[in-house]
């Protein structure tokens, strides 16, 4: 069973939705901790770090242009985000992959870009998905 933390509710459904397709109810027993933060260091949009039994997730409200100004996310980018960065979690509570290089089910990525590295790829690809699967706006 997968526990979650979370201090925007607004996201609760959401991110109840992307657990349930990411994991399967008997697939581990972890906590995920996810924290808002104005904005993160080098413009980062989510950072997640963790292991097989607990996996924390920061998130950016905000995100800074070259000229020095910033601007808010809107709930569709943090979705997004929020998304991208739970397919992470994921590969960290099936020890797919860890915190302290750059290796993947025991293959070392050191040497690729951050882009062709393929925890990177799963988490792109995965997060137009569950978003496109999962988001509802107030518009609709």
């Amino acid at each position: 069973m997968i526990r979650y933390y979370n201090k925007k509710s607004r996201f609760d459904p959401f991110i109840d939705n992307v657990i349930n397709a990411l994991f399967h109810s008997d697939d581990t027993n972890a906590t995920i901790e996810l924290e808002f933060v104005k904005q993160l260091g080098d413009n980062h949009a989510g950072l997640c770090t963790g292991n097989t039994e607990l996996v924390q997730i920061m998130l950016s409200e905000r995100f800074s242009f070259e000229c020095g100004d910033t601007s808010s996310y809107c709930d569709q980018e943090l979705a997004s985000t929020i998304a991208h960065e739970l397919v992470h979690a994921r590969q960290f509570i099936r020890g797919e992959m860890n915190d302290e290089d750059y290796m993947w089910k025991g293959v070392d990525y050191e040497s690729s870009d951050y882009r062709d590295t393929p925890w990177e790829i799963e988490a792109y690809a995965m997060e137009k998905v569950l978003v496109d699967i999962y988001w509802e706006t107030e518009d609709a």
